[in-house]
């Protein structure tokens, strides 16, 4: 009687022109089910008190086999919800319980994706692209590519109303603020005068609770519709578990074969620990990356796109994937563009790729990166090297999805002749944007030897931008110092000169030190660097 009653007000409040009056001055209702614990089960058994406390949670006849006591206990709870009333052997369940059973097309088994929703339309991703004829060109955010290509997502989706953004922080922090172009936060309270961007009809979910839209955002997704799902990086991990139980059922549904395939959960994680100086130790924490790649089988995607571009054709891909959890890691501040549309689409098909415009033929030493902040700082350092020891021959590679370094024995792509990128022999110098052994788990048997990976070491501060690459072991003048003393012992270039090197770049750090601690931002030659292929004699 009360579910009834609260239904009818709120079909009353959502429905004519007068709904829409009523609704601003109107709070739904909230129905509070309390009940003891194991409700209707075994009350008593050996003096122990079973419903109503702990013990119902337990198996409360664990010997009803062989103990009369028990077994005598046991029956009657059974024979308490007086089966036979409802259930005949000759004709089934009586016609109250078949009127519960919800009319063939509403049944939650046969809605199948495929056909409870229309598919997703999206744009072409080179529509939002920038110039980057140039590599290393300055002005592309990435978040900020993002905004404006949902927000065509929700113009050309919006009568057919299947997709939705799930926000645990500001949409406005992330820098998606393009999307209220289009759609709105939704809200279905009083509206006061002050308040902007929201609407009974908004299709942007916004609560600060990450463990309340992981719900709402894996049922309207197990419905045949799409979302998304954009969180500072460091509080994503509040959902791990949700998102461990959901892999599970993806791993189950796919050997079902009357299921189709589900839309994706796609995340983007930003505000990532690399610019979280301002906020500090706190909101530095890359470890869901670790968690989701420690899933076997083929149901998670991480990518590390390096710059706008690359994010453009990183979220139209993950959008249009189907039966897989698809995380994006991305940056939201200003940093260089490093590739055309046509190269980021090349190397997402690869996962990875040699950037020739950083590279040369026949390699002494190869410098990778996955990240965008991490790339950056890993072209400095081969901008530094090419700069203070132009014998030494670098090849870079950016890596943009981690499944391309393939996952142990199960492999989600077809195997990719790493040595193409890495060399056979040669050290490589790795600047990853997550805990070094993430992706240390991931190469290669008999590979990781002359794999030095540089990552985040918890060494977390509220600090300079750079500051976090010092504290961390990821600065370019970490991995140039580290290339020239490798360097030194193949003999490329001599002791007295990789010494000199050394040096050079521990007085830069030194140097650095000094100056965050008396202006209180990175100095000038690393807040204005840009890529150069070109050095003074």
């Amino acid at each position: 009687h009360v579910l009834d009653a609260a239904m009818e007000e709120i079909a009353a409040a959502s429905s004519g022109v007068g709904g829409a009056k009523r609704r601003n001055a109107w709070r739904p209702p909230m129905l509070i089910l309390r009940t003891p614990k194991g409700w209707t089960g075994i009350q008593e058994l050996r003096g122990e008190k079973i419903e109503g406390n702990f013990l119902s949670h337990q198996v409360v006849a664990p010997n009803a086999r062989e103990d009369d006591e028990e077994r005598a206990a046991l029956e009657a709870w059974l024979c308490s919800y007086r089966f036979s009333e409802l259930f005949d052997p000759r004709t089934g369940f009586d016609a109250d319980i078949r009127a519960l059973v919800p009319k063939a097309g509403s049944r939650m088994g046969e809605v199948l994706p495929d056909v409870a929703a229309p598919q997703l339309s999206l744009p072409a991703a080179d529509e939002f692209a920038e110039d980057a004829a140039v590599p290393g060109t300055i002005g592309s955010s990435s978040m900020r590519r993002a905004g404006l290509f949902l927000k065509r997502v929700f113009e050309q989706n919006k009568d057919a109303r299947n997709f939705r953004l799930f926000s645990p922080d500001e949409t406005y922090s992330n820098k998606l603020d393009a999307v209220f172009g289009e759609t709105k936060r939704a809200f279905s309270m009083r509206q006061e005068p002050w308040d902007k961007d929201m609407a009974e009809d908004g299709r942007v979910i916004e609560i600060l609770s990450e463990h309340s839209l992981q719900g709402m955002f894996q049922g309207y997704t197990l419905t045949g519709r799409y979302g998304l799902f954009a969180s500072y990086e460091a509080f994503i991990p509040i959902v791990t578990s949700m998102v461990d139980q959901y892999l599970k059922f993806l791993k189950g549904a796919a050997e079902v074969p009357w299921r189709t395939p589900l839309p994706p959960l796609t995340y983007i994680l930003t505000s990532s620990g690399w610019r979280q100086e301002h906020n500090g130790f706190s909101h530095q924490n890359p470890g869901f990356i670790g968690s989701m790649l420690q899933k076997p089988g083929c149901f998670v995607k991480v990518y590390f796109p390096p710059d706008g571009n690359s994010m453009l054709a990183v979220l139209r891909a993950c959008l249009a994937s189907k039966h897989v959890v698809n995380v994006i890691v991305a940056g939201k501040t200003q940093e260089p563009r490093w590739l055309t549309p046509k190269l980021a689409a090349k190397e997402l098909q690869q996962g990875l790729m040699t950037w020739d415009f950083a590279s040369d033929d026949r390699p002494d030493i190869v410098f990778a990166a996955a990240g965008d902040y991490l790339t950056k700082e890993a072209l400095a350092a081969v901008s530094l090297l090419r700069r203070d020891a132009p014998e030494v021959r670098v090849r870079f590679v950016n890596i943009l999805e981690l499944s391309a370094l393939g996952f142990g024995s199960e492999s989600c792509r077809s195997p990719l002749p790493l040595s193409d990128y890495f060399t056979d022999d040669k050290p490589v110098i790795v600047n990853f944007h997550g805990y070094p052994q993430t992706l240390r788990q991931l190469l290669p048997d008999g590979c990781s030897g002359r794999f030095s990976i540089h990552g985040y070491i918890e060494n977390g501060s509220t600090t300079t931008p750079f500051d976090m690459h010092v504290r961390n072991e990821t600065s370019r003048f970490h991995l140039a110092s580290e290339a020239a003393a490798l360097m030194v012992q193949s003999g490329v270039i001599g002791a007295e000169k990789g010494k000199h090197i050394a040096e050079a770049y521990a007085n830069a750090l030194s140097r650095h030190g000094d100056y965050i601690r008396k202006h209180g931002v990175d100095m000038p030659e690393i807040t204005e660097w840009t890529w150069t292929n070109r050095f003074s004699s």
